[in-house]
């Protein structure tokens, strides 16, 4: 973990305690890089056609990455191997192993629409929105009063009583 510089010691200590809670409840990987497996980071936004889910998996091959459907949930999983056996590691500090990430998809998705793509160490997920979840403008009718206002050069030219 980066050592950040604070003028208050206890947020350094907040942080280092939610640090170890998250890791001793498996909500974040070891820092061993031990067999426990790995959480990579995610990134997710929508535009207007679609919500798309980046993970990062660097050093993943995409044979070892898997998206699919269940429930109304994509479970996304994959596995990052170690590179090559070595008879005696020095350091060890990248992580290894299976990650499974789980988010929930909009209802009235068609599961067969969802994209996916790897490239430069990111998995990126299109998930297309339902119709009725994409914004619609909404025009407005009824009667509309029109104002004559003089222009300013009709205006300019009227003597004044």
């Amino acid at each position: 973990m980066a050592s950040r510089v604070r003028a208050d010691g206890l947020l350094d200590d907040l942080d280092a305690i939610s640090e170890q809670m998250s890791r001793a409840l498996g909500l974040r990987a070891a820092t061993n890089g031990g067999s426990r497996g790995w959480l990579p980071p995610v990134d997710i936004w929508e535009t207007q056609d679609e919500l798309v889910i980046e993970i990062d998996a660097p050093g993943c091959d995409p044979q070892d990455l898997a998206a699919e459907v269940v429930d109304n949930q994509l479970v996304v999983s994959g596995e990052r191997t170690l590179t090559e056996t070595a008879a005696r590691r020095y350091r060890s500090e990248r992580w290894h192993g299976r990650f499974v990430r789980t988010f929930i998809v909009p209802p009235g998705v068609d599961n067969a629409s969802i994209k996916a793509e790897y490239g430069a160490g990111v998995l990126r997920l299109r998930v297309p929105k339902p119709e009725q979840a994409k914004p619609r403008r909404i025009t407005i009718a009824g009667e509309r009063n029109v104002i004559d206002v003089p222009r300013a050069d009709e205006s300019a030219g009227t003597p004044s009583s």
